[in-house]
């Protein structure tokens, strides 16, 4: 029963990472109304990612459940960050795209999908573990 709610979370972190991110962070005009669109898009992944991921752990294997929750988190924190950083910066359009406050935003938006991609990477090794 435990795999059905890993499936789907491992589906879910699946469409983020192939299909929504890099059709929203790719364009060049508008990178503001995209990148705000994703957020709303990772924020309410999150909502549901933890649901699935708790209902893993309490099904499942524990210390896989902490893991997986632990990267979770992880992008939480990131999102937090980049979020507040992002209010204090306001529209990213008007920096210049070397600026510095520009480049640390974009390295840690980077960043964000790096542990996303990660997060895909280990919870397909525990499905597939899993499952085999």
């Amino acid at each position: 029963m435990e795999v059905i709610f890993l499936s789907f979370y491992v589906g879910s972190l699946f469409l983020i990472v192939f299909a929504v991110a890099p059709t929203l962070l790719r364009t060049e005009r508008n990178k503001d109304i995209a990148g705000s669109f994703y957020g709303r898009i990772l924020w309410r992944f999150y909502k549901i990612a933890f649901f699935l991921l708790l209902v893993y752990l309490i099904l499942g294997e524990k210390w896989l459940g902490l893991l997986l929750l632990l990267g979770l988190g992880l992008n939480v924190a990131i999102s937090m960050w980049l979020k507040k950083y992002k209010r204090e910066l306001g529209n990213i359009e008007l920096y210049d795209f070397n600026s510095p406050q520009r480049t640390l935003f974009r390295r840690v938006s980077y960043l964000s999908t790096a542990v996303l991609f990660a997060n895909l990477f280990l919870s397909t090794i525990i499905l597939i573990k899993e499952v085999v």
